[in-house]
């Protein structure tokens, strides 16, 4: 489990988010992370459908986000494409889809994948870990790539489960508190350090939410992103924002589902 440290006071942050990446500034909001485990009594996130949706430059970003258990594992997908004024320069789109063991022994990615397709290229990724031996194996548009990588790193949307878990078991819980976490992105490791930045009210798609912001920075970066996580939704994220092209976006909840539980079968009906 990550520590969470206190801030110094002679460190001092921009506040403003920055982004990379345009159109897929979704995946690059949060991506990032390295293992924070759960807790032996943590219970897991509940399951779940989220819709999400940003306007901007006459086009509108939409992108669905769901979460299901299958027994000791969890699988996390997400679909995100773009409509509008940017969909007659081409096609944007991004699918991600995470398998995770989530039990009392820790979080731990299985297998990931992802794809993504731009007018100018299209990228297919598909990684599985050995944690036995430390390592990645997978395919970049079908060229094999192995990666040692340490024992609890996990993805995109594993990273993202590992904050909302965190939270959900009380760690981050004071303004400034940090935690550093690892992932795995196409071939290489990257570390990113979250910071609890306060809380804020925001205006969903589905009412106002008392909120946690979290700002997110890389390693050797002073870029920060930001994302808000709501209590009262097990910290579901509510609010992504992002600036790219000298502009401000935002990428708001639109819509929640939360599925039935799915019967576990590892447990005994007469006990």
């Amino acid at each position: 489990m990550p520590q969470v440290k206190r801030p110094d006071p002679s460190r001092r942050f921009s506040a403003a988010p920055i982004l990379t990446a345009c159109v897929f500034a979704l995946a690059m909001l949060l991506a990032a992370p390295a293992a924070t485990l759960a807790s032996d009594d943590s219970s897991r996130i509940p399951a779940f459908t989220a819709s999400f949706e940003a306007r901007a430059m006459g086009s509108t970003l939409k992108a669905s986000m769901s979460l299901n258990h299958e027994d000791v594992r969890s699988r996390m997908a997400m679909d995100a494409h773009v409509t509008g004024l940017l969909r007659v320069l081409g096609r944007f789109e991004l699918s991600r889809e995470s398998l995770l063991n989530t039990n009392s022994s820790g979080l731990h990615l299985v297998s990931s994948r992802s794809h993504q397709v731009t007018p100018r290229d299209e990228r297919e990724v598909e990684t599985r870990l050995d944690h036995e031996e430390q390592m990645a194996i997978g395919h970049i548009n079908g060229e094999r790539f192995d990666a040692e990588v340490p024992k609890d790193t996990l993805d995109f949307l594993g990273s993202l489960y590992a904050i909302m878990q965190q939270l959900e078991d009380g760690e981050l819980e004071a303004t400034g508190d940090t935690t550093t976490i690892r992932t795995l992105e196409r071939d290489r490791l990257r570390e990113y350090e979250f910071r609890r930045d306060g809380e804020e009210t925001v205006d969903s798609g589905i009412g106002s939410l008392e909120t946690v912001r979290l700002v997110r920075r890389s390693d050797g970066s002073d870029v920060e992103l930001a994302a808000w996580f709501a209590p009262a939704l097990s910290h579901l994220p509510v609010r992504f924002d992002y600036e790219a092209g000298g502009r401000v976006f935002e990428l708001e909840l639109t819509a929640l589902e939360w599925h039935e539980p799915i019967i576990d079968l590892t447990e005994d009906p007469n006990p």
